[in-house]
């Protein structure tokens, strides 16, 4: 960058968020995804904008800050950077994120256990650039506001070296290899990184886990309890208590969605959260008696695919209701769920002028 441009106008959005989940703030806060929107609105090509920490930083808070996002957020492809640096080969496309190959996963036997190591942080894969992007974004929003530090959670991380298919038939075909697995993945990848990390950033409250794997209808209520819940509290004893893991989706489809909450609280106990389809199909309501039975803070989150297909007016609509139901009595936050570089410009205006008209406290 010719010049160091500034955006610590962050730091009263970041504020907002930090009273909106202790109390009252002044108006509901709004948080988003929205690293391929970014990347969409700059012009930028993949491989560039993923692998370039002044295009992707620089670009994504200038985008949060056109369309009038609160929370500073530093987000890139999460699920690709621990799996490409011990070998997992990773698809660049021409106008997407860039994911993993799948019809090769890295793991096809026993034998290629020994692949899952430790890599060398500073030389290997993407991780020198994604410190490098955290370095860059608290620098430029600057302030004492601190960002989110992120990896991969364990299950999904599995998942895309294994192969979400074959990783199911191995819990109940091979379970003592599952096991394997997720002990080599947790100890000898993730721990390692995420400890590195929290010595680049000692000052990080907030480690999140990304994990949509881990949500239903791809798994089960049994593989959460017995394979996914323990393996991140595992990682949490390991790296600390700022480890959580917050973004599964499913319980829309349980008879007693309670069920699944009470499981994203034993990793997430700091909040509670909400996404389409679910809170559509459950309503703002049970998730906000939920939260409040358990005097927690509730993030409800605006689905990626109706941001993208619905109308203004019915962006409009949804938010308002979220907002006024969720944001009762405060300790309250709306997030716009993975905005991609399909999403339309005026979807995300409308989210947002409808939490500036109906998410103000008096």
């Amino acid at each position: 960058m010719s010049s160091m441009p500034d955006f610590s106008s962050f730091q009263q959005g970041a504020r907002r968020f930090e009273a909106a989940m202790s109390g009252i703030p002044d108006r509901v806060p709004v948080c988003a995804q929205m690293h391929e929107f970014a990347m969409k609105e700059i012009g930028a090509k993949p491989l560039e904008f993923y692998t370039t920490p002044e295009m992707l930083v620089n670009g994504t808070l200038e985008v949060q800050e056109k369309y009038g996002i609160d929370v500073p957020v530093l987000d890139y492809d999460v699920y690709n950077i621990e799996a490409e640096a011990i070998g997992q080969e990773i698809i660049f496309s021409d106008d997407h994120m860039p994911d993993v190959d799948r019809t090769k996963p890295l793991i096809r036997d026993r034998g290629d256990l020994k692949k899952i190591r430790t890599p060398d942080f500073d030389t290997e894969g993407r991780f020198a650039c994604v410190i490098e992007m955290n370095r860059l974004f608290r620098k430029l929003i600057g302030g004492q506001t601190e960002v989110t530090l992120r990896f991969c959670a364990p299950f999904s991380l599995a998942a895309n070296i294994r192969g979400i298919e074959q990783l199911i038939t191995d819990i109940y075909t091979d379970p003592n290899f599952v096991r394997s697995l997720l002990d080599r993945v947790v100890e000898d990848l993730l721990a390692p990184w995420i400890l590195r990390l929290k010595k680049e950033f000692p000052n990080a409250t907030s480690i999140s886990g990304d994990d949509a794997t881990g949500s239903l209808p791809i798994v089960n209520m049994d593989i959460l309890r017995k394979w996914i819940v323990p393996y991140v509290l595992r990682l949490k004893e390991i790296c600390g208590p700022e480890i959580y893991v917050p973004n599964w989706v499913g319980e829309h489809l349980l008879k007693n969605p309670g069920e699944m909450l009470d499981l994203k609280r034993q990793v997430c106990p700091g909040f509670v959260e909400g996404q389409d389809p679910d809170v559509e199909k459950l309503g703002p309501e049970l998730y906000k008696d939920y939260a409040e039975k358990h005097d927690v803070p509730l993030i409800l989150g605006v689905g990626a695919g109706f941001l993208a297909l619905s109308s203004p007016e019915q962006v409009d609509q949804r938010v308002k209701h979220y907002v006024e139901i969720g944001g009762k009595n405060g300790r309250f936050a709306l997030y716009l769920c993975n905005l991609g570089a399909t999403t339309p410009p005026a979807n995300v205006r409308a989210a947002i002028e409808a939490v500036q008209n109906f998410g103000t406290y008096s």
